[in-house]
C-alpha cells in the first residue's frame, strides 16, 4: 500500500525532530548506565566536560565567534549552569536511581506544560483557555503516572523518591528555559548553550568534589565510557544542531512538539530492549495524556 504523498512530505520536513528524539531518549539508558558507578553531580560534570569542549569547537567555527559577556548578564548566565546544567542533571541522574527510565522521560515531558505556567506567572506570557487545558491534561497523565493510576494514593503514600527528583529536575528545566528566553535577545542560542555549559562545569567541579569524581575515574567499566561519550557528543552536541536545524526548517512549536512527544516513546521501547521494562496500560494512559496536554499548551493561541 502506497505512503500518502503528503504523509511522506510531513515525516521529510519531521526527520530532524524526529532523529532528535531519538538521540535525547539514547541518553536517558546511557544515564542509567553511568548512576549505578557513578554519583549524580560526578556524571553530570563528565557529561557536560565533554559536551564544553564540543560547544567550544562549534563556538570557534561559528560566524559569531566567542561574543563576551555583557556585566549585567553575568548572573543570568551563572544561574542558566545552575539550573540547567547542575540542577537538572543532577536530579536526572539522581532519579535514575530510584525510578523506571520510561518514568522518567514521562515526566520529562511535562516540561513545554511547566514552562508555559511558569512564564505566565513571572514573565506575564497571556496564554488562551485551551493552553490552560493542555496543562490540566497534563497535570492528570502525570499524577496517573505517579499514582500507577491509583489516585487516592498520591495522599496516603506520597511520591516515589525517584518520580520526585525527577519533577525537581522538570522545574529546574522550566526556570532554565525562561532565563534563556530573556537572553536569547542578546546571545545565540549556541552562545548560550556554551555558556549555560562552562558555567555548570565549573560549579560541578566544586560540587562533586563531594562525590570525589577524581577517583570514580579510576573504576569506569567501557560501557560507562561509551555512555559519557555518548551524552557528551550524540545528546548534548548532535543532538543541539539537530533540534536547532529542525527550528529553522518546521519552526519551534512543531519541534518542540515531535520531540517531547516522541523522546517518551523511544525511551520507553529503549528501556525495553536494554533493561527489559514493561511498557504497562497506566504508562500507556499517561502518555497519551501528556502527550495531548503538550500538544495543547504549545499550540499558538
Amino acid at each position: 500500500m502506497p505512503i500518502p504523498d503528503r504523509l511522506l512530505d510531513s515525516l521529510r520536513r519531521g526527520a530532524l525532530a524526529l532523529l532528535t528524539s531519538v538521540l535525547f531518549a539514547g541518553s536517558f539508558i546511557a544515564g542509567k548506565y553511568t548512576t549505578a558507578e557513578l554519583g549524580p553531580l560526578t556524571t553530570s560534570l563528565l557529561r557536560y566536560g565533554i559536551a564544553s569542549g564540543l560547544l567550544a569547537v562549534l563556538m570557534a567555527r561559528s560566524p559569531q565567534g566567542f561574543k563576551p559577556i555583557a556585566r549585567q548578564d553575568f548572573l543570568p548566565i551563572v544561574l542558566l549552569g545552575t539550573f540547567g546544567v547542575l540542577g537538572y542533571h543532577a536530579f536526572f541522574f539522581a532519579s535514575l536511581r530510584h525510578t523506571a527510565v520510561a518514568n522518567t522521560a514521562l515526566i520529562n515531558a511535562f516540561n513545554p506544560v511547566v514552562t508555559g505556567l511558569l512564564a505566565a506567572l513571572f514573565l506575564r506570557e497571556r496564554l488562551a483557555w485551551m493552553q490552560y487545558l493542555g496543562g490540566a491534561i497534563a497535570c492528570l497523565g502525570v499524577l496517573v503516572l505517579l499514582t500507577q493510576g491509583n489516585l487516592p494514593q498520591l495522599l496516603a503514600s506520597g511520591i516515589n523518591l525517584g518520580d520526585g527528583l525527577m519533577l525537581a529536575a522538570v522545574l529546574c528545566w522550566a526556570i532554565y528555559s525562561l532565563l534563556i528566553k530573556q537572553l536569547s535577545q542578546r546571545y545565540s542560542g549556541l552562545a548560550l548553550t556554551f555558556y549555560a555549559a562552562v558555567s555548570g562545569c565549573l560549579q560541578l567541579l566544586v560540587l562533586a568534589s563531594w562525590e570525589r569524581w577524581w577517583q570514580q575515574l579510576g573504576t569506569l567499566s567501557p560501557a560507562s565510557l561509551i555512555a559519557l561519550a555518548y551524552m557528551g557528543i550524540a545528546a548534548s552536541g548532535v543532538g543541539y544542531l539537530l533540534f536547532n536545524l529542525s527550528v529553522e526548517r518546521i519552526g519551534p512549536t512543531r519541534t518542540a512538539s515531535v520531540v517531547y512527544g516522541g523522546v517518551p516513546v523511544f525511551v520507553a521501547i529503549l528501556a525495553g530492549l536494554f533493561f527489559q521494562e514493561a511498557i504497562t496500560p497506566t504508562m500507556g494512559v499517561s502518555m497519551g495524556l501528556i502527550g495531548l496536554g503538550v500538544q495543547f499548551v504549545l499550540r499558538s493561541p
